[in-house]
């Protein structure tokens, strides 16, 4: 049986130790992700998105953030690290729901100890949890059964395969015959499609159809390791190859021989590992970090990028004969946004999945909610969609999701709008009434043009600021626009909360670009 690995989420405020941490947690047979925390927000989002098994949260001081991660995760397992550790801040963290807590700059030989003891609770702990007595799967045809038993009572519910399968999107259609033709060849695929859209779900259909789904499959996320460690990961190293390598170990390659290897986000590997992969994927051979002869594997690749790849050729940051290597087949996902026939479907099989999961009642969305559903733009796709229904069955209530997707559908309008606006005004089609003063009879196209373009981005960042209660962090990001740039544009256009809209400021609309 294959080694179960364990995701891991580092989030660190600086990059100094990260390294070695990762190093440890990948040595002891961790996948890890690692991020810069910037906010207690940006760190629950990366949560949300990439659901690990195991947080590394480094913290300097502010405890208030494990509150926040108790409230939202309280079975995470979490390990704290902090830069000097006395017996009250270990009684805080662990009153607050931390398991562990290591102190920096972390120790080589203790580290690895800690490291290795707690990614082997987590690892008996998910062992545990795939094969609990009281939760039985089992597949039959196009319907899964999930047979909840406990002493007293027998209750048997059913749950559809996910819509991906049965969905009757014409291009699903074709992405299904395509994924029917080629799983049991050993050709490499390409998957292209936004973040959220469902890349891994086609790499995981692709494996359950091929001759090879009675052996490993095996992701690597290319993006959440960074490079001068991605070499170690996917190839492995021998002992005595750099310091700290006591003892060999296995790479990515050896632990997928004779199954499926997916590499998630290659479009951001370093160029310089990119010549390696190539030759692997060529001859099927390598040589680990500090190794004397070659490993020879047998390996199917599947690849999945959010990126316009042909433009990374283009800037000189992805070999363009590895592009031709990996790129024998192509799979394009399209965004939620165009396949919204399939968002009953999805809705109706997420809530199915999460009632069961968390042992709750399936209930489905009102008409409001789903009209706003309809007509919603969907930025995180699947994911998106898959959270807002987690959160639904967790919380109950429908009012804060009618809220947020009006908000957003309203924000949507706004954005259209004054694009429009702009558009007919760059093409002459029309002036606003303010554009022109007849007091200025001099006033020149160019000033007229500066003047109408101040006039419809004012509208536009007041109307975004009601709509979020003048919350200008929120407004700048639904704005696309960093959070300075929004407050130097409220600043010169001396916007106020209660402000009717109407233009005031400089009257010769010239306007920061900042």
């Amino acid at each position: 049986m294959a080694v179960i690995q364990v995701p891991v989420l580092l989030a660190m405020h600086d990059a100094v130790h990260s390294a070695s941490i990762a190093q440890a947690l990948m040595h002891a047979g961790a996948t890890v992700s690692m991020i810069q925390v910037r906010s207690p927000e940006h760190l629950l989002g990366e949560l949300t998105e990439q659901g690990p098994a195991l947080l590394v949260l480094e913290l300097h001081g502010d405890y208030g953030v494990l509150e926040q991660l108790r409230a939202r995760y309280p079975h995470l397992p979490i390990v704290v690290l902090l830069a000097k550790s006395t017996a009250q801040t270990e009684f805080a963290v662990s009153r607050l729901g931390a398991q562990d807590l290591w102190t920096l700059p972390p120790d080589g030989a203790t580290l690895s100890e800690q490291v290795q003891k707690v990614v082997d609770r987590v690892r008996k702990a998910l062992v545990a949890e795939r094969h609990a007595p009281l939760s039985l799967e089992i597949s039959t045809g196009t319907t899964r059964k999930v047979l909840q038993m406990d002493a007293k009572t027998s209750t048997e519910v059913k749950t559809p395969e996910p819509p991906f399968i049965i969905g009757a999107n014409p291009r699903m259609a074709e992405i299904r015959e395509t994924i029917e033709k080629v799983a049991g060849t050993d050709v490499t695929v390409l998957i292209r499609g936004e973040s959220g859209v469902g890349k891994e779900v086609v790499a995981r259909l692709l494996f359950d159809r091929s001759r090879r789904r009675q052996k490993p499959y095996v992701k690597v996320n290319c993006a959440a390791i960074p490079h001068d460690l991605l070499e170690s990961e996917l190839f492995g190293y021998e002992a005595g190859a750099f310091t700290g390598a006591n003892r060999d170990k296995p790479g990515k390659f050896e632990l997928a021989d004779h199954g499926t290897l997916f590499l998630d986000e290659i479009a951001e590997m370093h160029p310089m590992l990119q010549a390696k992969l190539l030759h692997v994927l060529q001859d099927g051979r390598f040589s680990r970090l500090g190794a004397k002869r070659d490993v020879s594997v047998d390996v199917r690749i599947v690849c999945a990028t959010n990126k316009l790849i042909e433009q990374r050729v283009k800037e000189g940051l992805f070999r363009e004969d590895l592009l031709y290597r990996i790129n024998v087949v192509t799979i394009y996902l399209p965004p939620l946004r165009e396949r919204r026939d399939e968002i009953p479907l999805l809705t109706e099989y997420l809530l199915k999945k999460y009632a069961v999961q968390y042992g709750r009642e399936p209930q489905p969305f009102s008409s409001d909610v789903a009209e706003q559903m309809m007509e919603y733009d969907w930025p995180g796709n699947i994911r998106e969609l898959e959270n807002l229904c987690k959160r639904f069955v967790i919380v109950g209530g429908e009012t804060q999701i009618l809220r947020e997707l009006s908000e957003r559908n309203q924000a949507k309008l706004i954005a259209t709008r004054v694009a429009r606006s702009l558009e007919e005004i760059s093409a002459n089609k029309v002036l606003p009434r303010d554009a022109i003063d007849s007091s200025a009879p001099s006033l020149s196209l160019l000033d007229i043009g500066r003047r109408a373009a101040w006039e419809a981005e004012r509208r536009a960042i007041t109307e975004m600021l009601e709509i979020t209660h003048w919350n200008r962090r929120e407004a700048a990001r639904r704005l696309q626009v960093s959070y300075k740039a929004l407050l130097n544009k409220v600043k010169q256009m001396q916007l106020e909360a209660g402000d009717d809209g109407e233009l005031e400021g400089d009257a010769t609309g010239k306007i920061s670009t900042q």
